[in-house]
């Protein structure tokens, strides 16, 4: 008797452990969800005086490495994750713009998201052709935008022509805005 009670209980306890991971990883899928309405238009985003220091990243690609240095020209820095929902969502968006407007400088970085090879796997299986493939180095990054609060992903930032951020944006860009590429090209001019 004693041996059919205890193993109830130990049954009893592995389903409720199952079901709180459950309860707790739907939570985790659900606070990673974005909407379209979530998106903010890159008109919406605003010049400001500098946020930071000017500063530099060392970027890893595929076959090669680029450093990121003040070059006298702004532009946009898009930090992505290959576990982030929002990032998922956006991703698409964004390699569509990318490959509309190649004349627009945007870099985007994923980070904390392994080797450039296994980031490259992550954008074709989501065939995302035309998305340059470069990873940040984490402790660099978080250097650049220590100063920043309540910092996530995926994050915009506007850097001008002397290295320094002068906007960001927490959270998705709508880049399948109609005025996306005229709200860009003039954030591009403000921040020289």
């Amino acid at each position: 008797m004693m041996a059919v009670m205890l193993t109830f209980w130990k049954k009893k306890r592995r389903l409720i452990r199952t079901i709180g991971a459950a309860i707790l990883a739907t939570g985790a899928v659900l606070h990673n969800c974005a909407t379209a309405e979530e998106m903010q238009k890159l008109q919406e985003l605003t010049v400001q005086a500098p946020l930071s220091a000017p500063f530099t990243l060392q970027l890893q690609g595929p076959d090669h490495t680029q450093r990121l240095t003040p070059s006298g020209k702004p532009y946009i820095l898009h930090l992505w994750a290959t576990w982030c929902g929002p990032c998922r969502l956006e991703l698409p968006k964004l390699s569509h713009f990318i490959q509309a407007h190649p004349d627009l400088p945007i870099v985007p970085v994923a980070v904390e998201s392994g080797a450039p090879e296994r980031v490259s796997a992550f954008t074709q299986r989501l065939s995302l052709q035309g998305l340059p493939i470069w990873v940040g180095e984490q402790s660099a990054i978080q250097s650049a935008l220590s100063h920043l609060k309540d910092t996530g992903l995926p994050m915009t930032v506007l850097v001008d022509s002397q290295g320094r951020i002068r906007a960001v944006s927490d959270g998705g860009i709508a880049w399948d805005s109609p005025d996306s590429q005229q709200s860009l090209q003039q954030l591009l001019r403000e921040a020289k």
